[in-house]
């Protein structure tokens, strides 16, 4: 109606001039609608998620089909019952409710305990946790938020509290230290979350098929995110070395690799053992309060501290949304939300136990202890994936079982075997079939997938690769190159095709055949726009694109050489004087590699101490 407006104004004012009220009408419906304009384009360019593209990377045509396309695929057509189908808009949010109304609520009274005493919990100083809130500490708390992220309830995201925060400055920190004080008796009102269901999966039609994500009000996170900032400079004191998720310091290619080669050390000494792969039901929505807060009691947390903890916990609610539209609140009674950011820390918190459970298990002779010079690993652990290393007996199994049960009756955690594998290393003889009897978990073989990487006892093949080839082409196939700038294919290159071969190069050296296969899909995009491309349309020599952009180059990596600089971090941690729990037997680096590190023959002398370097460079010694 503003546009139709506007149009037959301009069409009068080219026969007679505008009167004065006429003419603020107009100016007045102009404004209104280019600033209509603007907010539907931020709002699509969020909902598009491609959080690395600018407003100038692409017009707002291409933002509208990655909208759209993310609405149909996230889109709830039906769900599954236990008898039919839920096809109309009220029997899904029934369907749904009803799900999250159980998976949410109280657990039934807290009945086993953990042996606190004789599974050896730490106490730490951790007094300053509990400081009084800063301006500082704040502000930093929100230059940290994302500006162009989903809201929560409140509708305000972190661009506002940026550039408002000189006029909302004195309420805010007003409102912070009342938490402080713990005067929290209405802080049911803004600790609701908007909860939102992304599919796990493609064709995801049952309501555990969906991960809930919760948009949290913005006062609340704000509060979390300062505690988070607090709380994750001693996650790494606090935290046993088998954890690698959300401490700083620790890398996920670090536990992957330790797990590796663990692997090949049981295969090459021809040592009997099992590797299970355990999958967490409902991980961050199962973890019981109780147990939370009397672990963080153990563990030196202070008392103003936990009970900032029981009033967040204890006063969420979440509303879910279903195809946009908002069901009924429901109160929490358990779980930790995921969107929340001190969620993960305290995720990490309440799972390490399980790694010191099984230590006293083995310390009392309930598991046998495992052989060899790698004994020094019985659990990994990132995040919620567990990954255990047990003897092939009976009563290895049995005690496994039992130790699991016990921990997921205390704290929540429950695994779920379903989901859960196990494979034997070197098992040859033993009857397998009597021993696993009382794991409900099914048998798989190498290779396998751990952490989104191919693990294999022995060397991979070509085809084990095949998957990052796969997921590139996913991504090349949901975008429409052609309506994109030429920026804007450079920065989905970087930020977005490279960094999927950068993760699995970190840990694994990748066949030469691969490299130049994503190398060749990065240009095909880069210059067309499109999965394949001639030669004449590459506007500059791949070689040159990949220079540093202070070389006139386009700042694109060159994977093979960039994949030796990443193997090459492998080396340091072999040095002899530099200890970490990794220090891979194989790190998959050749002998360039070696000579590159070490610069002389001798694989022990460091590069720094090498004086033969000054006549003669690293680079000249390694025939790249």
């Amino acid at each position: 109606m503003a546009l139709e407006i506007v149009l037959r104004l301009d069409i009068a004012q080219e026969s007679r001039p505008l009167s004065t009220e006429e003419q603020s009408l107009r100016d007045k419906l102009k404004r209104r609608i280019l600033g209509l304009a603007v907010v539907e384009r931020a709002r699509k360019k969020q909902s598009s998620r491609l959080c690395n593209l600018k407003f100038g990377d692409a017009n707002t045509r291409f933002f509208h089909r990655r909208a759209n396309a993310r609405c149909r695929k996230n889109f709830i057509y039906r769900i599954r019952k236990d008898q039919g189908w839920a096809y109309s808009h009220q029997d899904k949010a029934a369907e749904i409710q009803a799900f999250f109304g159980e998976l949410l609520a109280r657990p039934r009274p807290w009945q086993v305990d953990l042996m606190w005493d004789s599974i050896a919990i730490q106490q730490h100083d951790l007094s300053s946790l509990d400081e009084a809130f800063t301006d500082q500490e704040i502000k930093r708390s929100i230059d940290l938020l994302p500006g162009d992220k989903a809201p929560g309830p409140d509708g305000y995201t972190g661009a506002f509290f940026k550039s408002c925060w000189d006029i909302i400055k004195d309420d805010l920190m007003s409102t912070a230290n009342a938490f402080h004080d713990l005067r929290c008796l209405n802080l049911q009102l803004i600790n609701s979350a908007n909860l939102i269901l992304i599919p796990k999966k493609e064709g995801a039609d049952a309501v555990c098929d969906f991960r809930p994500i919760s948009l949290i009000h913005s006062f609340i996170k704000i509060i979390t995110k300062t505690l988070a900032l607090r709380l994750a400079p001693r996650m790494n004191e606090i935290i046993s070395s088998c954890q690698s998720a959300f401490i700083k310091k620790r890398s996920i290619h670090d536990i992957f690799m330790t797990v590796r080669n663990q692997i090949r050390r049981y295969q090459r000494n021809k040592t009997p053992s099992l590797f299970l792969k355990l999958d967490i039901a409902k991980a961050f929505d199962s973890v019981r309060w109780e147990y939370l807060l009397m672990l963080l009691q153990h563990l030196g947390f202070p008392t103003r501290w936990r009970d900032w903890i029981a009033a967040i916990l204890s006063t969420s609610t979440s509303r879910v949304f279903i195809n946009g539209v908002p069901n009924p609140p429901l109160r929490h009674g358990r779980g930790l939300r995921q969107g929340d950011p001190l969620s993960p820390l305290l995720f990490v918190i309440a799972i390490d136990p399980l790694q010191k459970l099984l230590g006293a298990a083995t310390e009392l002779g309930l598991l046998s202890k495992l052989r060899g010079r790698a004994s020094n690993l019985r659990i990994s652990l990132y995040a919620d994936d567990a990954a255990i290393f047990i003897a092939p007996t009976k009563k290895d199994v049995e005690a496994l079982m039992r130790l699991l049960d016990l921990f997921g009756q205390a704290s929540g955690l429950v695994m779920n075997f379903h989901k859960s594998s196990v494979i034997p290393i070197r098992c040859n003889g033993i009857d397998l079939s009597s021993i696993l009897e009382s794991i409900p978990a099914r048998r798989a073989t190498f290779p396998t997938k751990y952490l989104g990487l191919p693990l294999s006892n022995s060397r991979l093949q070509k085809v084990a690769f095949q998957f990052l080839i796969d997921k590139i082409l996913g991504k090349l196939n949901s975008w429409n190159g052609r309506i994109l700038t030429a920026a804007g294919h450079l920065t989905l290159v970087k930020s977005v095709i490279t960094s999927q071969a950068v993760y699995l190069l970190s840990s694994l050296r990748a066949p030469k055949d691969l490299m130049k296969c994503v190398d060749a899909k990065q240009r095909h995009f880069l210059w067309a726009g499109m999965e394949r491309l001639t030669g004449g349309k590459c506007k500059v020599n791949w070689i040159r694109s990949a220079r540093p952009k202070a070389c006139r180059g386009l700042g694109i990596l060159h994977l093979a050489r960039f994949a030796r600089a990443l193997r090459l971090r492998w080396l340091w941690q072999e040095w002899p004087s530099h200890s970490s729990a990794s220090s891979p037997f194989d790190s998959n680096c050749t002998t360039t590699d070696r000579l590159l590190f070490c610069g002389s023959d001798n694989a022990n002398s460091g590069r720094w101490c090498a004086c033969f370097l000054l006549e003669q460079p690293m680079v000249a010694r390694a025939k790249s």
